[in-house]
């Protein structure tokens, strides 16, 4: 956006209020006023508008008006997650949409909420403010956990990161042979629950990557893994690299003779279907489940007969 004395108008259009008090304090923070910076009570004296919160049915008419009310150039800086996809009221009865669906957003931050350190490294980069003496105020704030980033050769598409993700910001999608896990951090409060469960450490949280963005969906971390095809029907029921895994977790911690193994990685090859469609195969899972379950409390091999 470049340099700007900006005239900065705030409306909160419903959210919990979190990243309004957090906005209040970075102009406590900061000495906003000598960075060309002012805060103003009417959105017709301002040129930016900094929206907290997604927009209701009834704060999205003064979120609309306030917009037309603008000052050229007319910014608007959508602050924390509510604000860039509703957050935890996305699906509410009373939400009608982000405050993108009414209006022009020119820039996102991040969080749930973003700390005044965070908000002011923002409007500095975005405004290009004058910030020699504020560096303290510029470094990644200590208590910053970052982007979720996730190392392709380390996943295994287990999709526990999706099952956990309060803020659902991990989806999940099976095509075209591969499974698709997308990390969509427009949504992401860095709480770094899916770097806790991942059970292969593929995910690390970035501290180097900017909380902020001009296009919502241009932060991203994706990780694709091909399907296994059941040995049965052929189709593909579960990444590969999950199977591998599972398949190695079991073997380094349950000793195995070769007629148990190959029983254990028959009844992994099988899709869902296929193991229920026959009573053989259903019977035969449901005794190797409960042998490794014994096994991994006896630490005993035993065989199981089919």
């Amino acid at each position: 956006m470049g340099a700007l004395n900006p005239r900065i108008f705030r409306l909160d259009a419903s959210g919990c209020n979190g990243c309004d008090v957090e906005l209040v304090e970075t102009t406590a923070l900061a000495p906003l006023a000598t960075l060309g910076v002012s805060l103003v009570d009417q959105p017709a004296d301002a040129n930016v508008l900094v929206v907290t919160g997604g927009a209701n049915f009834k704060s999205r008419a003064e979120l609309e008006a306030a917009y037309r009310a603008l000052q050229a150039p007319k910014i608007v800086v959508a602050v924390g997650s509510c604000a860039a996809t509703m957050g935890i009221f996305k699906g509410g009865y009373a939400m009608s949409g982000p405050p993108d669906g009414a209006v022009p957003v020119s820039l996102y931050i991040q969080g749930c909420p973003p700390g005044p350190q965070v908000i002011f490294r923002a409007l500095a980069h975005a405004f290009d403010l004058p910030t020699a003496g504020l560096e303290h105020l510029l470094a990644v704030p200590a208590a910053h956990r970052g982007h979720p980033q996730v190392e392709q050769a380390k996943c295994i598409g287990c999709a526990a990161c999706v099952n956990v993700c309060p803020a659902q910001a991990i989806t999940l999608e099976d095509r075209d042979g591969e499974r698709v896990v997308r990390f969509t951090h427009q949504d992401c409060i860095f709480c770094a629950t899916c770097q806790d469960v991942c059970p292969s450490q593929a995910v690390s949280l970035d501290t180097q990557v900017a909380p902020w963005f001009g296009a919502k969906d241009a932060s991203q971390s994706v990780s694709r893994q091909p399907l296994g095809a059941c040995a049965v029907c052929g189709r593909g029921y579960a990444p590969l690299e999950q199977i591998r895994w599972s398949a190695k977790t079991v073997a380094d911690k349950i000793a195995m003779d070769a007629k148990v193994r190959a029983q254990f990685e028959h009844s992994l090859a099988l899709c869902p279907s296929c193991r229920r469609s026959s009573l053989a195969e259903a019977r035969h899972a449901k005794a190797i489940l409960t042998w490794v379950t014994r096994q991994a409390s006896r630490r005993s091999p035993q065989g199981v007969e089919r």
